[in-house]
């Protein structure tokens, strides 16, 4: 699964590394968050109408375009995580699987081993690093009143490699020349879903447990356990 992750990057980096545009037309303040956890307003790579690629801010934690709950009294919480393997038959995924399909910036994120009470935190990136693209999907929840709430999701698979160690699911991370390709509506994801990245170019090292706490989120989140 992928339930904290980190994007130490400023909006200008974030265009750059994926040739987009700012689509909040300067209406939202991002800075670098190093402990990033769901139903954060987070920036997304997305199609717009005319197929352009925007940055858009969005909830993480996607709420489905056919609810009739209010996002706050949602019976299914923030869906912050999606199968990779039924993300295109279940009724809260189906739509975005088809064609709202998206890639969300990142640097590292978080996993957790051990018992309840005694986990020990980690952090993990490609050893590379720079910033890459989970795999996600969005959607759009609006109510008559003209309320509009975009959001998304990160897809998940089956942990290999030395991520196993940890945690038995790893989010979904593509090869950069097929992003484009993800964020098509016209394009095959069953397919595109098999470019998938393995574990083989992570990284990862204990942290302190501060990053348990959702409300920590300086640079020293990510700094390796003395």
């Amino acid at each position: 699964m992928c339930g904290r992750y980190v994007l130490d990057a400023e909006l200008e980096d974030v265009a750059e590394r994926f040739d987009a545009e700012d689509g909040s037309e300067g209406a939202w303040d991002w800075e670098p968050d190093y402990n990033i956890a769901p139903t954060r307003t987070v920036p997304v790579i997305a199609h717009d109408g005319e197929r352009r690629t925007k940055i858009v801010p969005m909830r993480w934690g996607l709420h489905p375009h056919w609810s009739k709950d209010n996002p706050q009294d949602s019976k299914y919480g923030p869906l912050f995580n999606a199968r990779l393997e039924t993300a295109g038959t279940k009724p809260s995924f189906r739509t975005p699987w088809k064609r709202r399909r998206a890639l969300i910036p990142a640097t590292h994120w978080y996993e957790w081993t051990g018992e309840q009470g005694g986990k020990i935190p980690w952090c993990i990136k490609p050893e590379e690093g720079g910033i890459f693209a989970f795999a996600g999907l969005w959607d759009r929840w609006r109510v008559d009143e003209g309320i509009e709430l975009l959001s998304c999701t990160i897809l998940t698979t089956d942990s290999d490699g030395p991520l196993q160690r940890l945690h038995h699911r790893m989010p979904v991370r593509l090869p950069e020349d097929y992003w484009s390709d993800w964020l098509d509506p016209e394009a095959n994801p069953d397919l595109l879903a098999e470019t998938r990245l393995d574990a083989e170019d992570l990284i990862f090292w204990e942290v302190g447990r501060a990053v348990g706490n959702s409300r920590s989120r300086g640079a020293e989140l990510i700094a390796p356990l003395a």
